[in-house]
């Protein structure tokens, strides 16, 4: 199971939208900081002059740290992941989680983000991220030991780029486009 677990289990949680990329980013593990925590390295740009980027930004990466809570507690039905996700982007993130806890495998360690960038247009907003995956581990929930895995042909960086959309006074993740490896 060792290529094939990690295709399951981080290929799953790549639909969901992990990003990071390189050093110079920050990383998002549990517990996590407060909201927005984790510094970006290319300057958001903003096509309203009334919503911040930096508000998407940090909509985008509480939506990272319920991500990562799911997957480390191994619960698909995390009301974070309800807060901070809707639509397609729920569903996945759901699936993957629900899938790991199904094969009593939890995903534990840091998601590093680099490069955001967000664009906000009226009541839509996108950020374009390359996340790093390389050291978020699936652990056998039954023991507690790390299980070994071989990726062969992957650097753990991918690009992406998220679609959030204004929910009340919040901004929430409802898409995930992939765009390569960083």
């Amino acid at each position: 199971m060792h290529r094939r677990l990690r295709t399951v289990t981080v290929g799953a949680a790549l639909a969901v939208g992990l990003t990071a990329c390189g050093s110079s980013g920050g990383t998002t593990d549990l517990p996590p900081g407060p909201a927005g925590a984790a510094s970006a390295t290319a300057a958001p740009v903003s096509a309203s002059p009334t919503v911040p980027s930096g508000e998407v930004l940090a909509a985008y990466r509480t939506f990272w740290d319920s991500v990562i809570a799911a997957h480390k507690g191994s619960d698909p039905q995390l009301p974070a992941l309800a807060a901070t996700a809707a639509g397609t982007e729920l569903a996945k993130v759901r699936k993957a989680v629900a899938l790991n806890r199904q094969q009593q495998i939890s995903l534990r360690g840091p998601v590093g983000h680099s490069g955001e960038a967000a664009k906000v247009t009226g009541a839509t907003a996108t950020v374009e991220d390359c996340y790093d995956i390389s050291a978020w581990n699936p652990i056998d929930v039954r023991t507690g030991a790390a299980i070994d895995v071989t990726d062969s042909g992957g650097t753990g960086r991918y690009h992406a780029r998220y679609t959030l959309r204004r929910s009340g006074e919040s901004w929430i993740v409802t898409d995930e486009v992939a765009l390569g490896g960083c």
